[in-house]
């Protein structure tokens, strides 16, 4: 009897099969016949935004801000040749990244996927984390921060936060500070690993030519099965009220560049309903802002707006809010013209055909995004870790209405929850 369970999508007849460890680790295995290329998707729900939890113990713990961040640098180490060599020796590509909630480590490789694979679930279960080796890295930590700091996208994207949430930990850059660097000790990072690093938080994703049976096989006996689990994240404690309505910064900027956020109402969770106020939100944006949008092209005649001009939506769990930014020689006039048309939006409402020709759009990219043994592997292992299923998206797509997107845009942008963020020349 297999040990999986197989689910095919009705809309791209992609079968999806799923299995857990007897260590808790949950599987996802995704057949790509005739492609040349595999890939491995690793990863779990521990993100710069943990630095209060509780260990497997129950003890309270408290780490420096950027310690995720600096914990996947730790891994890239291994224990005794560097990761990136190990794939490089393979022929493969690889990477990992942190981000608020999660960390994740993948692989894409054109052949000797075994041998990938073996690496891959080695170096995350299995690091080698010691004070020399943390006091060696910190510096080269340090310069990324200061890299990311120097950015002006990153750098209005962070003070837009700190207007929007007045406690809510994205208000801190994944990395964290330089400052929050120095103070990190291999201790901390133990403490990370300890209570999070453990096969009931991870998710692996596997795409390529391969029998899903037989790579299951080769998974399970390269998992660990002697750490059951976990650490407990504190839970966010954020006032509903906006923190600033209008918060400026002085940056090494030739034109202001201004961040226009709208706060979402209280986090519904993961799973299918994030997904659909992700799905929803979005259309809102684009009928809103998109560039075949009638807003759009008003302001963008009337010199209000350029092409740095850009929208979006995004949250997790714990947060949401819709942000639409771009550079301007008047921060006021390009804040009141931008809240102007959304007010007429709102007005208004979304017109039936231009959201037909949104859900087509949206449709056509989602299947392009989902083209190749990587991009699958990354759609499951995201699907994965924010719980629901990565072909969910196209019933969405079949189900949404004009009245849902209209309730939507009535509840996302409400004009007592917006925040604006101005990067302003120094002077």
């Amino acid at each position: 009897m297999s040990r999986l369970e197989s689910t095919t999508d009705s809309c791209l007849g992609e079968t999806l099969h799923r299995a857990t460890s007897p260590s808790g680790v949950e599987i996802a295995l995704l057949r790509t016949p005739g492609y040349a290329t595999a890939s491995g998707h690793f990863g779990l729900r521990f993100g710069s935004t943990d630095t209060r939890f509780r260990g497997i113990d129950g003890a309270a713990v408290e780490v420096p801000d950027g310690s995720a961040h600096f914990l996947e640098h730790k891994l890239f180490e291994g224990r005794e040749e560097k990761v990136f060599d190990r794939f490089g020796k393979l022929g493969a590509d690889f990477n990992g990244g942190t981000g608020f909630f999660e960390t994740t480590y993948y692989f894409v490789s054109a052949g000797r996927f075994d041998e990938c694979l073996e690496v891959l679930l080695d170096f995350v279960q299995h690091p080698l984390i010691t004070q020399e080796r943390v006091d060696k890295e910190m510096g080269i930590i340090e310069q990324e921060v200061r890299m990311y700091e120097d950015q002006p996208g990153f750098r209005s994207w962070m003070l837009l936060h700190r207007a929007l949430y007045r406690r809510h930990p994205i208000r801190v850059p994944p990395g964290g500070f330089v400052d929050s660097v120095r103070a990190t000790t291999a201790e901390h990072l133990q403490k990370c690993f300890d209570a999070f690093y453990r096969p009931l938080n991870f998710k692996l994703a596997l795409s390529g030519d391969f029998e899903p049976e037989a790579v299951l096989d080769k998974v399970e006996a390269l998992l660990d099965t002697d750490r059951p689990g976990s650490g407990a994240r504190a839970p966010v404690d954020e006032i509903e009220t906006i923190a600033a309505p209008w918060l400026e910064e002085e940056f090494n900027v030739e034109q202001p560049r201004v961040t226009i956020g709208w706060r979402d109402r209280a986090g519904v969770g993961l799973g299918a309903a994030m997904l659909r106020r992700q799905q929803v939100s979005a259309f809102v944006m684009d009928l809103l802002f998109g560039v075949s949008s009638p807003f759009h092209e008003d302001l963008y005649l009337r010199g209000v707006i350029d092409d740095s001009f850009g929208a979006h939506y995004t949250c997790d769990a714990s947060y949401g809010y819709a942000m639409a930014s771009g550079r301007t020689d008047d921060p006021v006039r390009f804040a009141d013209e931008v809240r102007g048309a959304v007010a007429r939006f709102l007005q208004r409402g979304p017109r039936q055909d231009d959201l037909d020709r949104m859900v087509r759009a949206a449709w056509g990219g989602a299947v392009t995004s989902l083209q190749g043994p990587s991009a699958l592997a990354s759609a499951a292992l995201t699907a994965s870790l924010e719980g629901y299923d990565p072909f969910a998206v196209f019933r969405i797509f079949q189900t949404i209405t004009r009245d849902e997107v209209a309730e939507r845009a009535q509840e996302l942008l409400d004009p007592g929850r917006m925040a604006v963020a101005v990067l302003r020349p120094k002077s």
